[in-house]
């Protein structure tokens, strides 16, 4: 089988968080197939950012929900959701 490659925002809890190590608990977050390639960080409102994950995961998975359900395990998560996945 093949894999997947989707973007999902995360957005924190609190308006000061510091992205390099939000990023780091996130990748703790997923099993050794599924992979965060890259993220940026972008603006939501009132100060507050989101940052956008390109994850890369086995097609088995099918959509983004198990993705999903992962990441939404770390504390200090406001929202995730799913923006686009297709295959790699």
């Amino acid at each position: 089988m093949g894999e997947f490659v989707a973007l999902i925002d995360v957005v924190p809890e609190d308006i000061d968080v510091d992205f390099e190590e939000f990023v780091s608990k996130l990748k703790t977050a997923l099993p050794d197939d599924a992979v965060i390639e890259n993220y940026d960080i972008r603006p939501v409102a009132f100060g507050l950012k989101k940052a956008r994950l390109r994850v890369r995961y086995p097609e088995e998975w099918g959509g983004t929900d198990r993705i999903e359900e992962l990441l939404g395990q770390v504390d200090g998560i406001q929202g995730i959701e799913g923006i686009a996945f297709s295959k790699a």
